[in-house]
């Protein structure tokens, strides 16, 4: 069980999977005033701006769903938290990291992910909740936060999946009904 509030960030990637859920946006947004803090990106909200147009999902536009539920858990000013010069610096770290633990995608492949990767940390972030295991979670990647978070003295975030989210967050308002 959560004994404290988490600090918590969704990569991209989540959106698009929790529109296809909405009860689980409900659970999500009855944990927020007790449980989770969320927070997000300009990067994140621009991401799922360039959804193409076209897309439905329950009826609606699937742009337009995508960023009414970004805005409704990213919803308290100051929970947008800026991609500083800090940021663009560890970014660019991680990415030389990455490329030296044998990473193959490009900067601009990955420059989006390490920029949200940096941005919780140099903010301090519990959690990370992403699916993206091709560039934002490989292997190569996470061992770049890994060694490049530990020679600045970097408290690096939790990485979980959106499956396992999804589980804790059933498993508090469970919690909380009782």
């Amino acid at each position: 069980m959560i004994t404290k509030m988490k600090r918590i960030m969704f990569d991209t990637s989540v959106y698009g999977e929790l529109i296809k859920e909405l009860e689980v946006v409900d659970e999500i947004v009855r944990c927020i005033p007790n449980h989770i803090v969320m927070y997000g990106t300009k990067i994140i909200r621009n991401e799922l701006r360039e959804t193409p147009k076209g897309g439905r999902e329950h009826g609606k536009g699937k742009k337009l769903l995508l960023l009414k539920i970004y805005d409704l858990m990213v919803r308290k000013e100051h929970h947008s938290l800026e991609c500083n010069k800090l940021v663009e610096t560890l970014a660019e770290d991680y990415f030389k990291g990455y490329k030296k633990q044998g990473g193959a995608l490009s900067n601009d492949a990955m420059a989006n992910d390490l920029r949200i990767i940096a941005t919780a940390t140099i903010y301090q972030l519990d959690i990370i909740v992403s699916d993206d295991e091709h560039s934002m979670l490989s292997n190569h990647a996470v061992k770049s936060y890994k060694s490049i978070n530990a020679a600045y003295g970097l408290k690096n975030p939790a990485f979980e999946n959106y499956s396992s989210f999804k589980k804790r967050i059933k498993r508090i308002c469970q919690y909380d009904k009782q």
